[in-house]
């Protein structure tokens, strides 16, 4: 039997702790965006609630846009898995469109300034390039959002359609509503002015809009 090189096992050892510290700091820095916002955001922040020094941080992220986009990251691969899960145990093209909605939703009118950050994160090239495995990490993202109610609403088409890219717009569109109206939710709260509707009944409306649009895509 082949002996395990010590060399191996320490650096496997390593990188295990590596990554935990990793989520160690992405989990404090949900912690401080809780409580003081993304915009108010500092390393120092981050640091206090470690109980580390700045530096420590550094060697781990090379500046807080980074880290940043570790929580978009994570925030977006855990919701877009969410959704694509409940889009595929619907029954049909309108029920996975109601999945996208009420999914997403769901998992962000409780922590509405983690929904700030997500649609409000623009690093600027100075401390932040989008490389190729930056975008390679991003856009499989978009597939799980919408490729099950894409592919439940094409099945479900007239065939010899002239829009192909008809269900997959559709699937944009209802995230595209969903987002608009968890971004009015946190205007609103920032004003402390609320809306007049509750999310139940915003969230409702948009449901039907979209089951009405999936029927009128079968037949159009």
């Amino acid at each position: 039997m082949a002996l395990r090189s010590p060399n191996a096992g320490s650096a496997r050892l390593a990188a295990r702790r590596n990554a935990g510290s990793r989520q160690e700091i992405l989990a404090a820095t949900r912690t401080v965006i809780a409580r003081v916002g993304p915009a108010a955001l500092r390393v120092e922040h981050v640091a206090v609630e470690l109980g580390v020094t700045k530096q420590a941080l550094y060697h781990y992220y090379p500046s807080k846009e980074a880290v940043l986009f570790e929580v978009v990251i994570d925030e977006l691969v855990a919701v877009a898995h969410a959704v694509d899960q409940a889009a595929r145990a619907a029954p049909d093209g309108a029920g996975a469109l109601e999945a996208i909605i009420r999914t997403y939703a769901a998992h962000f009118l409780p922590r509405l300034e983690m929904h700030r950050l997500v649609t409000m994160f623009v690093p600027t090239p100075e401390t932040f390039r989008a490389t190729p495995e930056v975008l390679a990490r991003i856009r499989p993202i978009n597939d799980l959002l919408y490729g099950a109610a894409e592919a439940r609403l094409a099945a479900e088409r007239r065939p010899r359609r002239r829009d192909p890219r008809g269900p997959r717009r559709l699937a944009f569109t209802a995230h595209l509503a969903v987002l608009g109206l968890l971004t009015m939710r946190t205007i609103t709260d920032s004003m402390q002015d609320p809306l007049l509707d509750t999310d139940a009944e915003l969230v409702d409306e948009l449901v039907r809009t979209y089951r009405a649009a999936a029927e009128k895509d079968k037949t159009r």
